[in-house]
């Protein structure tokens, strides 16, 4: 990244004036549309789940009642929602992917998804990570074992394939992108076509030129998402792109997020003070979430108690956002001193009608063919109980109720729908234990719930945390990139505030709502590919 950096610098001091290189680029006209470009980091991976009767004595074989198999990482997932929405979105995926025949399958369903691979780190003859789960039975016990062959995309690796999209100039066989061209009229059959599937005899997807160059932001990319696996090698590349966007006088115009996982790993708060938005779980710092009880402390902290206990390590332009699972969600803007909270949100039972009244100039609640009612922009609604009196929160000693407007924030976390049960303390996520160089916990076990008055299905997952997870970070990122970032007041350096249209623009509040519905279908049952379509079919885009 310093190469990066010296080599762009000399490049402008000979192609451009002296002032063009402090100038800060205009903050773009609200009033154009552009695509939405956002870069992601992860691995991905599949993942094998046997339902089993019970666990298998060494020795003995055993018949699983059912297997299935299907595509696991966060960062794949979170593009592909993204993708799958009804806007222009450019998401691409930074990752190491095999070049084994499963690697290309692997790789081939990311692109029919609408997930570009072009700056994808490829490793010839290795194959695919892979996680196998099982899970039995009659105690709900899980065990994993997890074996990965390929390579954690280094900062090297990170520097050489974000190159010709930071500094492009210093990479003179790269052409630059050109904006798209109208289709011919009348048009090709080709461009009835998905624009994630290309027609045959084309250039392959995964070397679309991507992402487009946008004349309203100097920026060249919206949205960079950072998985918090590898410590070290995150705040590497996340200190690299900061520092070459301030020079670069466009760091205003990007988004720098990080989403510390579901599992606890030492020195991860290293990451909270380099990133824009922080995305966390009630598991991800232990000692926050699980307290020693005692006289002064009955029981374990709030949302709002854990994300004020990290507040001291973010930047004051930060926005620390938790996903609790079936205890909620929280949100903490620290430019503008508010908090959110909201409780779990799951699809109401068929025939259930909500007889909450609505704003006068917003959406209402609306119910789908199906019976299943959602909760939208300025409903009364608010995925539970009401308690607003939630909004304002205290640090410093200055107290603030900012965003007190006419939102129900709850801190009853208490589980409204009997039908539900939670795996809080079910951290499952296939592959998390590959940050350290010797992977000695290949195989771990954890135990589960099952559904109370009902004898587990294997075609009925109880909840789906891991990918409720990832779905409440989709949620978050869509609804934030809606007029809100980036830009003022959530950048590290000094932007004029946008004039924005109030009606295009959404609330911290909305954002919450949207992120907290998408988890809670997720959570829910609700496939990858139908979740984007299930929040279009209720009016989350009317």
């Amino acid at each position: 990244m310093a190469r990066l950096r010296r080599d762009t610098l000399s490049a402008s001091s000979t192609s451009h004036s002296p002032t063009s290189v402090h100038t800060t680029p205009p903050m773009p006209s609200p009033s154009i549309s552009k695509p939405f470009r956002i870069f992601s980091t992860g691995t991905i991976f599949f993942t094998y789940s046997l339902d089993l009767s019970s666990h298998p004595v060494p020795g003995t074989a055993s018949r699983a009642q059912a297997v299935t198999t299907a595509r696991g990482g966060s960062a794949g997932h979170v593009l592909g929602f993204l993708a799958a929405l009804p806007a222009i979105v450019e998401p691409m995926l930074i990752a190491s992917l095999g070049g084994s025949p499963d690697g290309t399958r692997l790789r081939d369903e990311l692109e029919a998804g609408g997930v570009r691979t072009k700056y994808c780190k490829l490793w010839p003859g290795l194959g695919v990570p892979s996680a196998w789960v099982m899970h039995a039975r009659d105690t709900g016990e899980k065990t994993v074992i997890n074996h990965n062959p390929l390579p954690e995309v280094s900062h090297e690796d990170f520097i050489a394939l974000l190159g010709p999209v930071l500094a492009p100039e210093n990479y003179v066989r790269i052409a630059h992108p050109q904006p798209p061209q109208p289709p011919p009229n009348p048009p090709s059959p080709s461009s009835h076509l998905p624009k994630c599937i290309s027609p045959a005899g084309s250039a392959a997807p995964h070397m679309t030129i991507v992402p487009t160059q946008s004349p309203l932001s100097p920026a060249p990319f919206d949205w960079l998402h950072f998985e918090g696996r590898s410590i070290k090698t995150t705040l590497s590349n996340i200190l690299g792109v900061d520092g070459l966007a301030r020079e670069r006088k466009w760091r205003a115009h990007c988004v720098i997020s990080v989403d510390l996982g579901r599992r606890a790993r030492e020195g991860v708060e290293a990451l909270i003070p380099h990133a824009d938005v922080i995305f966390l779980s009630a598991q991800t710092f232990p000692s926050l979430s699980n307290p020693q009880p005692n006289a002064a402390n009955p029981g374990p902290p709030s949302p709002r108690a854990i994300l004020l206990a990290l507040a001291r390590h973010a930047p004051p332009h930060a926005l620390l956002v938790l996903y609790g699972g079936a205890l909620g969600s929280a949100l903490l803007s620290l430019p503008t001193r508010e908090y959110l909270q909201s409780s779990s949100w799951s699809p109401l039972p068929i025939g259930h009608r909500s007889h909450a009244h609505t704003n006068s100039n917003l959406h209402s609640i609306i119910s789908t063919a199906e019976g299943v009612e959602s909760v939208r922009s300025g409903s009364e609604f608010w995925a539970g109980r009401r308690s607003p009196d939630s909004s304002g929160f205290t640090m410093g000693g200055i107290s603030s109720s900012a965003g007190n407007r006419d939102s129900g924030y709850s801190e009853n976390h208490d589980d409204e729908h009997g039908g539900r049960t939670s795996s809080a303390g079910e951290s499952f996520h296939p592959l998390d234990d590959d940050d350290d160089e010797d992977d000695a916990r290949s195989t771990h076990t954890t135990r589960g719930t099952s559904l109370p008055h009902s004898l587990p299905n294997p075609h009925l997952r109880t909840n789906d945390e891991e990918g409720a997870h990832s779905a409440f970070v989709a949620g978050m990122i869509w609804s934030l990139s809606r007029r809100i970032l980036p830009g003022a007041p959530y950048t590290p350096v000094q932007a004029e505030e946008k004039e924005v249209d109030v009606t295009a623009r959404w609330r911290l509040d909305e954002c919450l709502r949207f992120a907290t519905e998408c988890a809670g279908r997720k959570a829910g049952g609700c496939e990858w590919g139908n979740l984007a379509l299930e929040m279009r079919d209720v009016g989350w885009f009317d």
